[in-house]
């Protein structure tokens, strides 16, 4: 009997390592490194940015739009995804070929990002090492600061088709909350266009937008300088705050470090 343990506990452990995974989703990503799991990723997708040493690895594209050649190409035994991948019909076609596909809920608050910390130990074998992370991320939380009278705007585009700003339900307004900021576009759910001649009137203090977008525009001044952004005087004094993507869109491990940067942004101010 207790050979036949020892038997099983071994065919347990090759199991587990033997797992060939696909992670479509920075978020999902992170954690599997910060679990130190990283050794079972053969590809990843494009947001998957953190740390380093994922951008090395094999790209399937976008996590909302995965192309079941490019993932199955890498043999996977299993695809982690995150809540928006794929398309339907391509995560149909993925499982179709016994691919353990598994897709996680998209964090919103700090109790999801430990509840998906938990759940990816578990199907990592690596209970021991989430639940630590977890302590950790507990440990370093910053308590949420006292409310100021500063307001602040996060836009995840400005063109000339106008603003594209983070309302309630979204990383950005949680890291506000956070810093104790005002969201001036707490006035609408989730990612949505915003009117800039409210704007001029009630004016951010301060603007942070996403790395990625910034640069993709020539980088910090010819951001500030959008004709979009031309009545905030945020922008004319170039009062922005660039964030690395993923930190400032995704709830990762590091969300006290995102917290951090936006209250120590405020406090300089």
């Amino acid at each position: 009997m207790k050979y036949l343990s020892v038997v099983l506990l071994l065919l347990s452990q090759t199991v587990f390592a033997e797992q060939r995974i696909v992670s479509a989703g920075g978020t999902l990503t992170e954690i599997i490194y910060a679990l130190e799991k990283q050794q079972s990723l053969v590809g990843v997708d494009q947001s998957s940015v953190y740390p380093e040493a994922a951008a090395e690895l094999p790209q399937v594209g976008y996590y909302r739009d995965l192309a079941a050649e490019g993932v199955l190409s890498l043999k996977p035994t299993a695809v982690f995804a995150l809540e928006g991948a794929g398309r339907p019909e391509v995560l149909e076609q993925i499982a179709s070929t016994g691919v353990n596909l598994r897709v996680y809920k998209k964090p919103d608050t700090v109790d999801d990002l430990q509840h998906l910390i938990t759940t990816l130990g578990n199907h990592l074998n690596a209970s021991k090492k989430a639940q630590a992370l977890n302590q950790k991320i507990q440990q370093t939380l910053p308590k949420k600061a006292v409310k100021t009278e500063l307001k602040a705007l996060f836009l995840l585009s400005a063109n000339d088709r106008g603003l594209v700003a983070a309302g309630t339900d979204t990383v950005p307004n949680m890291l506000f909350d956070y810093a104790g900021i005002k969201n001036l576009a707490k006035t609408h759910r989730g990612f949505k266009p915003l009117n800039s001649e409210i704007l001029a009137i009630n004016q951010p203090d301060f603007i942070v937008a996403p790395a990625h977008v910034v640069y993709s525009l020539g980088g910090k001044e010819a951001f500030c300088k959008q004709p979009s952004l031309t009545l905030l005087k945020a922008a004319q004094g170039c009062q922005l705050l660039v964030m690395d993507s993923l930190l400032s869109l995704g709830l990762t491990p590091r969300i006290a470090q995102a917290i951090n940067q936006v209250s120590n942004y405020k406090n300089n101010l």
